[in-house]
């Protein structure tokens, strides 16, 4: 299983937005086998006076597929309007 950090940033109508796409482990104590599994999420932030709006998620998704997260996060790079809505 290998770990996934994709980071970018967009421009969309004269504002600045972080695209992270990562790699994240399922910890729940009462299921033994979820030290093995894997989700990705991919988050999206503003960025403002060069600070990034941690606390103001812009969008927001989770795949069970690595290839999956790669592919939107692709995706949000090449067209931001499709997926931030403002």
């Amino acid at each position: 299983m290998k770990n996934l950090e994709l980071k970018n940033v967009v421009k969309l109508d004269g504002r600045e937005f972080l695209v992270s796409t990562i790699s994240m482990h399922i910890r729940h104590s009462w299921f033994s086998d979820d030290l093995k599994k894997i989700v990705y999420e991919t988050m999206v932030f503003e960025i403002i006076d060069d600070e990034v709006q941690y606390h103001k998620v812009i969008f927001n998704e989770r795949y069970n597929m690595r290839d999956e997260a790669i592919a939107e996060h692709s995706a949000i790079i090449k067209n931001p309007e499709m997926f931030l809505k403002l």
